[in-house]
């Protein structure tokens, strides 16, 4: 069960909306402790959301904090505590792991009921009823007591109070608007005059005050007011006042009829110019505003499209509305009948309505305000009327649905349209689709520029380049460390980058004025269905780049199309983004970094075994699969010991995918399924930890991920010998042993191998016993314990018989022929590598069976039977080629090498071992490269080239020293002593 708001006594409320303060009954609470009071006020910002403590140091102390914040952020909250329990909210202070919440039911603080209000308000003027909407926005603009957050000296909490207060100035201008709609443009003069003298560079006030000084018989007034407004943003901020205040500066020069309330001229009204300034900081898109432009300015005939539209998606904060406004503001020659704007406010919790937003273009039109019809239908009717001959652009921002956009559409052939949205409109088959996302790097990089200044960023490119990355290249994130790093000219950008580097506050610190990253991912992820925001979250989870879309019916369960039809609703929302440029039956996902970490905030205030439910859900996906693709690698699921895990079963179309190349997926995977080890070992699910790891060991070893081989082994071992996991140990053990053997590290693996024999002869677990005594067996292989070594392969070999694995025991016969060849006896090796092969090729084992085939080619070699050697050769290069075995084609390569340089045949030998040592070192298979040198050197001797000869001999010793590798060894001292010999 997750955090729930705290019911206190009703009479407790916060008070955000002008001096912070906490009251009961109306009596001030006591906080004069500034720190408490600081605190205090911060988790009153963000109720029921737990807030780390990096942030609360961050509001207390700014960038300054002491090295004991976090005991003193105890003890400020210890504090806190007592003054709440004073209140009877004690236990509304909850305590988290990374930090504290206010568990505040809705309603207790002023800024809600703020809210609540300002819906209500907008509500009854999309209904058309005025004098309620009137009377409700007073009643929301009077619980306001002074700017918000007063007496709060935090520079974190006044950008919050910065927000609070810009959203209090939307509001009243949204109040004058309706009360100068009304004809009360008298009484308002003085209250915009006062609201002028507040806020001198608001022009949005300013043009009101115009307005309804003009109204009022007072035009010589209402210029003066202009002439100010304009030396003001000239003075403070080098611009001219906006495209709609010069326009209504003209119409008041001209005395134009039109600004007079009730004024309508159908016939030929002034053509309106609605269009937001552009932004100076707009830059590249070129492809995105090319392909815009283009098919706006398409003179495309009604049986294509009755119109040109375009609906701009993609995710919140990627600049949509900029692009929009750039583009359109180029093509106005092209729509010389007018440009009409409307924000929809689709990304809030109440939209515009089709039905006010009708009512603005009818009266920008030239509607009279009485002859506009009260239904919607009747409005998009007349406004599709007036505008069907005529050459508009209509830009629809921010929309929410179809439904809203639908009646605003225009018929006229020659009108445009640019709708933009955070989800792709595709039910309006008229709209084309374009989708924007984040900037590149290199737009990203000179956009920073553009903000903060080119000198800045060229002193240090390389701390830019780095926070980019980190904000994803978010144009809203840039925009707003640009505004911070600007307005902090003493700032470097390499202290910018450090505190967004750190995952924790990162969120917090995208954040300046009313702008925050935080809260444009929130206004998408509030809209969505409670199921679907709780699969983001849970998805959330798994850290990869990439994330398969099979995970959604593994955690949802059930039917597999409707968690489909659920995660494509994700990636609609633009939350969750498909990575996949082509259709295919096997989508993958991604999120950007910045939304992972805004859902890992709410996934981290679930329950524990929650989210450990999750993990075993998505964990018996991926077990599910590596099954098949184990099974399809070698035949079966044999020479593996398997736990106790669930498995989930995956998709027809999945399953084919895994099983076309099962080596191939389990690489592509490989970031998700060691993540999925990480976190099953997080949460304690010590069974599937321990499978999941040792489940990897064929992709380790065949690609050489050595380090994850080992990183992912020693954090199943602590967990399973933490949590008393037997045989979970004896089968990681065995598996380390495995890593230090492929390392040619046998005196370190030798420990492993023997306590996981123990392990699992205490268990009976007779196929693990056989897999540790193979083991076992190679290590002594590998030092020349040859009698030890085939005592322990005899023992595998029996004990695999028992256990049914008949792959196992191809393997052993497969490691003890070379043995008993060496020995004297290669008949006898003969017969074992061909009941190898036998094997393999009865189960369908493709791997062991290209180990044989080398073997029985070594062997023939040895034997001087070369054209049998050749042909063994050859097959076995034939499987490890199609296997994509780097170091499987290397070894087989060298070997042919060998054999045409026993035939004599030096230039197919050497065009062998070439391609041998190529495809050893693209690889990073250092030890093969040094032996295939030692080969290639005794080619180059026979060729004469003795200079090429004695470098790939001191290069091959350089690395058979440190390895200690007898065989090769001798024969790169002797090849070496030769070639001295000849230039004595």
């Amino acid at each position: 069960m997750g955090l729930q708001p705290h019911d206190a006594d009703d009479d407790v409320h916060f008070a955000l909306l002008g001096p912070f303060e906490v009251t009961r009954g109306g009596t001030s609470v006591p906080l004069q402790a500034r720190r408490s009071r600081l605190l205090l006020a911060a988790l009153a910002c963000r109720p029921r959301e737990i807030v780390s403590v990096e942030h609360l140091s961050e509001v207390v102390w700014a960038e300054d904090p002491p090295t004991t914040v976090r005991t003193q952020i105890q003890i400020c909250i210890s504090t806190l505590r007592k003054t709440l329990g004073v209140i009877g909210m004690s236990e509304a202070l909850v305590t988290h792991p990374v930090g504290y919440a206010l568990m505040l039911a809705p309603g207790r603080r002023d800024v809600d009921r703020f809210t609540e209000l300002v819906r209500g308000a907008r509500s009854a003027s999309d209904a058309g009823d005025l004098e309620t909407s009137v009377r409700t926005y007073r009643e929301a603009l009077a619980l306001w007591r002074g700017p918000a957050l007063g007496g709060v000296d935090s520079d974190v909490l006044q950008r919050r109070a910065v927000a609070l207060d810009e959203e209090r100035l939307t509001v009243l201008e949204e109040y004058f608007d309706l009360e100068l709609l009304r004809g009360r443009d008298r009484g308002l003069i003085q209250e915009l005059a006062d609201r002028i003298a507040e806020h001198p560079l608001r022009e949005k006030l300013r043009g009101q005050l115009m307005l309804a000084l003009h109204r009022a018989g007072r035009r010589s007034d209402a210029l003066q007011i202009y002439r100010e407004g304009r030396r003001l943003l000239v003075r403070e901020l080098g611009i001219e006042p906006s495209d709609e205040l010069r326009r209504l500066e003209q119409e008041i020069l001209r005395d134009a009829p039109e600004l007079n309330p009730g004024y309508g001229k159908p016939e030929g009204p002034a053509a309106p110019r609605q269009l937001p300034r552009q932004s100076r900081y707009f830059i590249g898109r070129e492809e995105t505003v090319r392909r815009l432009t283009a098919v706006l300015a398409d003179p495309r005939g009604p049986e294509d499209h009755p119109y040109r539209a375009v609906n701009l998606y993609g995710p919140g904060g990627t600049g949509k509305t900029a692009l929009a406004v750039h583009v359109a503001h180029a093509l106005q020659d092209r729509f010389g009948d007018g440009q009409l704007y409307y924000d929809l406010h689709g990304s809030n919790t109440v939209t515009a309505a089709p039905v006010r937003v009708l009512d603005h273009f009818l009266r920008a039109l030239g509607v009279p305000p009485g002859d506009i019809p009260d239904e919607l239908d009747e409005r998009a009717a007349m406004f599709r009327s007036l505008v069907a001959e005529k050459k508009i652009l209509v830009i629809l921002d921010d929309a929410a649905e179809e439904h809203q956009i639908s009646p605003l559409l225009p018929g006229g052939r020659d009108c445009g349209v640019v709708v933009t949205s955070r989800r792709p409109q595709t039910g309006l088959p008229e709209l084309e689709s374009v989708h924007l996302d984040v900037l590149t790097q290199t737009e990203a990089v000179e956009l920073l520029g553009r903000i903060v200044g080119d000198r800045r960023v060229s002193q240090e490119p390389l701390a830019s380049a780095q926070l980019v990355r980190e904000i994803d290249r978010l144009p809203l994130a840039l925009g707003i460390v640009g505004a911070r790093l600007a307005a902090s000219p003493h700032r470097t950008i390499s202290s910018m980058a450090h505190r967004i580097h750190d995952e924790r506050r990162r969120l917090d610190e995208l954040a300046h004025g009313n702008r925050a990253v935080r809260s444009t991912i929130s206004s998408t992820f509030d809209t969505l269905k409670p199921d679907l925001r709780d699969l983001l979250c849970d998805l959330s989870l798994f850290g990869a780049e990439a994330l398969p879309g099979w995970m959604a019916g593994a955690i949802l369960g059930g039917d597999t199309e409707d968690a489909n039809d659920v995660i494509d609703e994700a990636a609609t929302s633009q939350l969750l983004v498909a990575t996949d440029a082509e259709p295919t039956d096997n989508p993958r996902y991604r999120f950007h970094s910045l939304v992972r970490l805004y859902l890992r905030e709410s996934v981290d205030r679930l329950p524990a075994e929650q989210r450990a439910r999750t993990v075993r859900a998505v964990l018996a996906g991926w077990l599910g699969l590596m099954d098949l693709a184990q099974a399809q690698l070698w035949g079966g699921n044999y020479t593996v010991v398997r736990g106790g895990s669930a498995r989930w079963q995956a998709p027809e179309a999945v399953v084919r995918h895994v099983l076309t190349d099962p080596l191939g997926w389990l690489d592509t995977e490989r970031p998700g399924l060691l993540a999925a080890v990480g976190l099953a070992a997080e949460h304690g699910l010590d069974e599937e930890c321990w499978e999941a790891a040792t489940q990897l060991v064929t992709l380790f070893e065949v690609r050489q991920h050595y380090a994850d081989w080992q990183e992912s082994h020693e954090t199943a071992l602590q967990l399973v010998r933490r949590t008393g996991n037997v045989r979970g140990e004896a089968a990681v053990r065995c598996s380390l042993g495995s890593l230090h053997l492929s390392q040619r590290q046998a005196g370190r693996a030798l420990p492993h191998l023997e306590r996981s024999l123990a392990l699992f002869e205490e268990l009976d677990e007779t196929g693990g016993t056989a897999l540790a005594n193979r083991n076992i067996a190679l290590c002594l292989h590998t030092v020349g314990d040859l009698d030890g070594a085939l005592r322990r392969y005899e023992r595998a070999a029996e004990l695999f018989r028992l256990a049914g694995d008949p792959l196992g025991r191809a393997h052993v016969l497969s490691n003890m022929a070379p043995i008993h060849a060496a020995g004297g006896d290669p008949g006898r090796a003969e017969k074992e590598l061909t009941e190898a092969l036998r094997i393999c090729q009865s189960i369908g084992s493709s791997r062991v069976a290209s180990m044989s085939l080398h073997r029985l080619g070594q062997l023939c070699l040895g034997q001087r039977r070369l054209d049998d050697a050749l042909r063994w050769y050859r097959e076995a290069l034939a499987i490890v080629r199609r296997q994509a075995d780097s170091l499987g084609e290397c070894i087989v390569q060298h070997g042919l090498g060998d054999t045409h340089m026993a035939r004599g045949d030096h230039a197919e030998a050497a065009g062998c071992l070439e391609g041998a040592l190529v495809t050893a070192e693209a690889a990073g298979h250092l030890h093969a490269a040094a032996q295939v040198r030692v080969s290639l050197a005794e080619v180059c001797i026979a060729q004469g080239l003795d200079g090429r000869a004695r470098n790939l001999l001191e290069e091959a010793l350089r690395v058979l020293e440190d390895h200690d590798h007898q065989a090769a060894l001798t024969r790169a001292r002797t090849a070496l002593a030769r070639l001295d010999g000849v230039n004595r």
